[in-house]
């Protein structure tokens, strides 16, 4: 049992570290991008363009794609079978690769009706819609390259280097910093240079994986191995594929589903004019960040823990792998909301407000990270609660969730930017995300993955109950760090003039406040607690 807690927790701690050091990159890059472009045409002729290839990087490096490739290669892997296992894995990669080289072509074809689509409100501006045509165009590429790089990435997780595939966003970010340095006046497209390092960093990402699989010698990376060569094994093949191929679609939608609320929310955006799609997207990528270091972290490692408790049918480790990752969301999703919501304007004027990027536009964001807050946790919370029931090969169930959702974030979405305009958007996003996790929740109890309370149990921290009292605790221990770092603020801005030091000061502050509270009031989620005293003792 300490052995398995260990893989996930160690798993987990690997790829939040270096999640957090892609997301910190990801900062600067759009820091990067603000000062060049701004928020306005400019701005959201590229994120347009990088939304649709950003898409699926999201529903494969993070979703659907994985989900329904990491159950069958754990269960190849912990049934000894290595050879069938790295035979399955290639064979998906080669069929997707010439699958996604027929999309792209499709899509290059279709691409002036995916951006009228993409991009409804522009349609009356001819050059800004050939523009964005021409940008698609080029990052479309990046979709085929960061696909092979999930399935690469497969096979480092499950051999427990979960570290590799976390690290290959810095690369992207890295090529697209370096791009600002050739923007333009003078060129046809002023974002054009960012649309060519995307498709360069995906290359790069590919050939990065590679490298690592080669020197830790994770998978046979030749094709053709006469070991297995045979009928028996070729069958079996087929059969995978073919169960992979009918996980993947429901996946694809049921766990994508906030992005696809995400991509919903540009489409929706383009309709408020000018400027509104780079609002949402600078507001996003704050609210991504607890989001892209612990629910991405938690999906990913969790996806691959609970498939190798399915494929030992340890129902006991299922239920407490589980409930860890619910309280490790919990712990570090709430006092981010918490301050995201109130320090929302800081946050935007020191990390954007330079060059192209006014004060005006900072109001505007700001409004839609205050939205996309309130839904932190619960996008974090939907991160842990899919992969129980892609674990269990369970894939029509978050297909049919996912299509409530979206339905739901249309309507509300409708609704609310009547009023609030863009930032309306952001939250129907949050409120329809709190809805799934009510359902997802409600179903992990009916089915038995998390257990009703019973007080005759001596797990009886295991149920649903120990959680609504552990959110409840995480809520007063956050509200008193919110207390201290709003006293705070009045004295910093009084001795310091910086802001970002005021910004460092500020959030140091409130981790410190945060984890001394909670590790003396006994609120840290014992796993993870353990998993780093335990660490800190070995050294």
């Amino acid at each position: 049992m300490k052995d398995k807690n260990s893989f996930f927790i160690k798993g987990f701690t690997q790829s939040a570290i270096f999640t957090l050091f892609s997301r910190i990159t990801g900062f600067i890059r759009d820091i990067f991008i603000a000062t060049f472009l701004g928020a306005g045409v400019s701005s959201d002729i590229f994120f347009i363009a990088f939304k649709l290839p950003n898409l699926f990087r999201r529903i494969t490096a993070e979703g659907a794609l994985t989900s329904a490739v990491v159950p069958i290669y754990s269960k190849l892997k912990e049934q000894k079978n290595k050879l069938l296992a790295d035979k399955f894995l290639k064979t998906v990669i080669l069929k997707l690769s010439v699958l996604l080289c027929i999309v792209v072509l499709i899509f290059q074809i279709m691409m002036p009706f995916v951006v009228y689509f993409l991009a409804p409100g522009f349609s009356d501006d001819n050059i800004v819609i050939n523009n964005i045509i021409m940008m698609t165009r080029i990052t479309i590429f990046f979709m085929p390259l960061v696909s092979i790089v999930a399935l690469l990435g497969v096979a480092t997780n499950v051999s427990g280097r979960f570290w590799a595939l976390s690290f290959t966003p810095i690369i992207l970010n890295s090529c697209i910093i370096i791009s600002c340095f050739f923007i333009k006046e003078d060129l046809i497209i002023k974002s054009l240079p960012l649309a060519i390092a995307t498709v360069l960093a995906g290359i790069f990402q590919l050939v990065f994986m590679l490298i690592i699989i080669q020197k830790f010698k994770v998978m046979d990376l030749h094709y053709i191995n006469n070991k297995i060569d045979i009928t028996k094994d070729k069958n079996e093949i087929k059969i995978y594929l073919k169960q992979t191929w009918n996980k993947f679609l429901p996946a694809a939608f049921g766990g994508g589903v906030i992005q696809v609320n995400l991509l919903v929310d540009t489409i929706l955006a383009s309709l408020l004019g000018f400027g509104s799609i780079s609002y949402l997207y600078y507001a996003d990528r704050i609210a991504q960040l607890p989001l892209g270091i612990i629910g991405i972290a938690l999906g990913s490692v969790l996806l691959t823990s609970l498939s190798k408790s399915t494929a030992s049918k340890d129902k006991k480790q299922f239920s407490t792998e589980l409930i860890a990752s619910l309280k490790i969301g919990i712990f570090f999703s709430i006092p981010a909301a918490v301050v995201f919501i109130n320090f929302s304007e800081l946050f935007i004027k020191i990390l954007f407000e330079r060059g192209e990027f006014t004060t005006l536009e900072t109001i505007q964001t700001s409004q839609a990270l205050i939205a996309y807050s309130i839904g932190i946790p619960a996008f974090i919370i939907l991160k842990s609660c899919q992969p129980a029931f892609f674990a269990l090969g369970d894939t029509k169930t978050p297909l049919y969730i996912g299509f409530l959702l979206l339905i739901l974030n249309i309507v509300f979405s409708l609704l609310f930017m009547y009023f609030l305009r863009h930032a309306g958007i952001a939250l129907a996003t949050s409120m329809v995300s709190w809805f799934g996790v009510m359902i997802y929740i409600g179903l992990l109890v009916r089915n038995g993955r998390i257990a009703k309370p019973n007080l005759d149990d001596v797990t009886k921290d295991l149920n649903y109950y120990s959680l609504l009292k552990y959110l409840g605790k995480i809520i007063i221990v956050s509200l008193i760090m919110l207390v201290i770092m709003k006293l705070s603020l009045d004295v910093l801005l009084l001795f310091i003039t910086n802001k970002i030091l005021i910004l460092f000061f500020l959030v140091s502050l409130g981790l410190v406040t945060y984890a001394l509270t909670t590790y003396k009031l006994g609120y840290m989620p014992e796993q993870l607690l353990n998993f780093y005293i335990s660490k800190s003792k070995k050294a």
